[in-house]
């Protein structure tokens, strides 16, 4: 059974461990299976990415204080302006280039399709999924797992 929790954090007073305190006493930490600490910051980005004066959304920081599924204290921030909301592709360049599908070069990311098609763009143009090139990293991978799950499929037979 699933349960989504919420408790208030104060800041700490230990100089050794400065990450957020929970209130209400331990029981949260050691009954919970994830505990994700979020913080609410000021965006100053226009839709290009550019930087400027005025507050134009917020950036939710995250980060995994505990975690019995995955490596624990990874952060990341997740920008939200207010005119669209949340980007669907929030994050998922950060997420390919680790996982290797994006390859530095120079100062653009590339990206060889399974077909041999090559992809060449600037960060910030894969951030904004310029002519789908997200979407196409997207659909080849979901092709691969495809092909991968029935090539096992027919092995069993």
């Amino acid at each position: 059974m699933g349960l989504v929790c919420t408790n208030h954090t104060y800041a700490s007073q230990d100089m050794f461990d400065p990450d957020d305190k929970i209130s209400g006493g331990q029981g949260f930490i050691y009954a919970s299976s994830i505990v994700v600490a979020m913080k609410k910051m000021k965006l100053k980005e226009d839709e290009d990415g550019n930087k400027v004066s005025e507050v134009n959304g917020i950036r939710a920081g995250c980060k995994v204080m505990k975690t019995r599924y995955a490596k624990p204290f990874e952060g990341v921030q997740v920008k939200i302006p207010y005119t669209t909301g949340m980007s669907p592709y929030s994050g998922l360049t950060d997420l390919i280039e680790k996982k290797n599908l994006l390859k530095k070069e120079g100062n653009s990311l590339v990206f060889t399709t399974s077909e041999g098609e090559i992809i060449k763009k600037f960060r910030k143009a894969w951030e904004r999924n310029d002519d789908g090139c997200l979407d196409t990293v997207m659909k080849d991978f979901a092709n691969q797992k495809a092909e991968v799950s029935t090539a096992e499929g027919d092995d069993e037979q």
